[in-house]
């Protein structure tokens, strides 16, 4: 991949726009309709059932904790995903990732590993978060790319995800992130 990567974080129901919500929706319906476990589980999906999801899901970006992560290339969706925080301070500590997916087009050029690397990052300077959370569908070899991105399966909902092809188990993934240190100097 030459072209450049850029990522650009979301913060705000305003900040997604027209053009970006439909970026969004062209990827998660082309991402859900090729097999995607992305939450569509019964493709084929239209454009009206992403839609509604997309109008949840930028709603629940007021919630200061949760924000929309966006990779572009030359201004083309590549990928995206949501880290939903917690507001609670029993659980304000860790936050989920969800959604994660990369455009069709752009599969193989590494932009699901560059989504990982900046939600990590993102977490653990910015938001000084101890853990990341997620749950993947088994069977499809998810849990070989997110363990070559440091995360670990930490459990299983064993056949919790009634399919069409058959129950799959849903499973729970977390990484660990590094604390950062913070130095005090003490004025003598």
């Amino acid at each position: 991949m030459n072209e450049v990567l850029q990522m650009r974080w979301l913060t705000a129901p305003a900040m997604v726009g027209p053009v970006v919500r439909e970026q969004i929706l062209e990827c998660w319906r082309d991402v859900s309709n090729a097999g995607g476990a992305v939450g569509f589980p019964f493709p084929p999906v239209s454009g009206d059932q992403v839609l509604c999801s997309i109008e949840s899901m930028v709603q629940s970006l007021e919630n200061p904790a949760s924000q929309l992560l966006l990779a572009s290339i030359e201004g083309e969706l590549a990928g995206w995903l949501l880290l939903a925080g917690n507001s609670n301070e029993l659980t304000a500590h860790w936050a989920r990732v969800l959604r994660v997916q990369t455009a069709l087009g752009f599969r193989k050029c590494g932009v699901g590993r560059a989504l990982m690397g900046e939600v990590a990052r993102a977490a653990t300077e910015d938001l000084a978060l101890d853990q990341l959370h997620l749950e993947l569908r088994s069977g499809l070899g998810l849990e070989d790319f997110y363990m070559s991105c440091g995360w670990q399966e930490v459990g299983r909902w064993p056949a919790a995800l009634r399919l069409p092809e058959g129950d799959r188990d849903e499973v729970l993934m977390a990484l660990s992130l590094p604390r950062t240190v913070e130095t005090t100097v003490t004025a003598r």
